[in-house]
């Protein structure tokens, strides 16, 4: 059975490099448009239907991602089991599921029933805005760092070195990002 995940082992290969690639575009992609569209306050039907369209693809890619990096892992089961930098991406993908559930969860369902116009719901969209910056910014540390991760030959770190500078630069990114929302709504508020 080993045999038939490693004859394929490239097919499975160029699927994976080609998902990684329409998932990272597209969360990178989604994640300007959604800050895009909330300088105004509002998302539109039509911003509405796009962020869903983009995010459908971002799934799907995560899906053909973890099933293809399944049979890449299949191909050689004892050899990938020891690769540090096959774990690091391994817990990449599933902090890149875990932040895009809580997205959508808490984020995309509450910002479709804020009214942004009322005075009442300010400090809730405040808090979603933040929320919202701070998804992103996980998304496109762990997107990143995937892609990285694929362009090297091997981690020039152990395993527990790298997951430590992942995590760091995951809250790097929050600080930054929440830096951020605050500079965008003080100049749109001016």
């Amino acid at each position: 059975m080993l045999q038939f995940f490693a004859e394929y082992k490239q097919f499975s290969l160029i699927i994976h490099v080609f998902s990684v690639i329409v998932g990272m575009g597209g969360a990178l992609v989604s994640d300007v448009l959604f800050n895009v569209y909330v300088k105004d306050k509002r998302i539109n039907p039509t911003e509405n239907k796009t962020l869903q369209v983009l995010s459908k693809v971002i799934w799907i890619s995560l899906g053909v991602i973890v099933l293809s990096g399944l049979l890449i892992f299949l191909s050689d089961p004892t050899g990938y089991a020891k690769s540090e930098k096959f774990l690091l991406k391994v817990i990449i993908v599933a902090v890149l599921i875990f932040n895009g559930f809580l997205f959508l969860k808490i984020t995309h369902k509450a910002l479709k029933k804020i009214d942004f116009i009322d005075t009442n719901s300010h400090h809730k969209y405040v808090r979603i805005r933040k929320a919202s910056f701070a998804f992103g910014a996980v998304s496109m540390v762990s997107w990143l760092s995937a892609f990285v991760l694929g362009s090297i030959q091997s981690l020039p770190v152990s395993l527990s070195q790298a997951v430590v500078l992942y995590v760091l630069v995951i809250i790097i990114g929050i600080i930054g990002s929440q830096i951020a929302e605050y500079f965008i709504v003080r100049k749109n508020s001016l």
